[in-house]
């Protein structure tokens, strides 16, 4: 059997988004977006394979940012995963994905693709940007047709909690693979999004009566919690 170790890897801050609760803006001032030279992200992924080898496991990677596809280098090291065959997810945006992107990204070896879903439209625009949960449903289908799982991820706080049943009916009608969602953890910026203990076990108890209900008509996307997958 198979053991492989994951690394989730921030190559990026640079992003087309400045979402409300994103720890890289939560703070300061940011006029300069830092990204891994090409040195660094070579030194980084031959450390992870001698780390791989050392403890018999195989690296897996989560790249992430900012939105990673908008690194220089970012195709440069999917090839050189590619030439190790080592399997990577991506943790972006949706505005660049494009049917050939899509292929490219199976090709290299790309097994998911998550995207975010924060709300329903006007929420989930007020946190990203105008247009961003339209887009986001629209990419699920691409990416789905390249053959690569598309995975929607929500980050739930007091703002958003009462629309993730209904951003579970509109992930599942948009032919999403997985659903998965996590609780927002305050990061020192002005956004107050945090829930109470009480508030949070409602949402799971009603989420989880509308996972039952999917699962009884045959629904195909799968659910996830938090730490690990309707």
């Amino acid at each position: 059997m198979i053991s492989y170790f994951s690394f989730q890897w921030h190559i990026t801050d640079e992003c087309d988004q400045r979402c409300k609760h994103c720890y890289i803006y939560s703070s300061g001032k940011h006029d300069r977006l830092l990204s891994m030279t090409w040195s660094q992200m070579e030194d980084t992924f031959y450390n992870c394979l001698d780390f791989g080898k050392m403890y018999g496991r195989i690296p897996y990677f989560y790249i992430t940012g900012g939105d990673p596809i908008l690194h220089p280098d970012f195709w440069k090291l999917l090839k050189l995963m590619q030439e190790h065959g080592i399997k990577f997810t991506i943790l972006g945006n949706p505005f660049h994905l494009n049917e050939q992107v899509c292929r490219e990204l199976k090709c290299y070896g790309c097994e998911k693709y998550q995207l975010s879903l924060d709300g329903l439209r006007k929420t989930h625009d007020w946190f990203r940007k105008p247009g961003s949960y339209d887009c986001t449903l629209e990419k699920i289908a691409v990416i789905n047709q390249a053959g690569i799982r598309s995975v929607i991820m929500t980050t739930v706080s007091k703002t958003n909690r009462m629309e993730v049943p209904e951003i579970i009916d509109a992930v599942v009608a948009a032919g999403a693979n997985v659903f998965s969602f996590s609780r927002y953890v305050p990061s020192g910026g002005d956004l107050d999004a945090s829930m109470t203990a009480q508030e949070y076990r409602e949402l799971l108890a009603i989420c989880d009566q509308k996972f039952k209900e999917y699962e009884a008509d045959g629904c195909q996307t799968q659910k996830r919690s938090s730490v690990d997958a309707l």
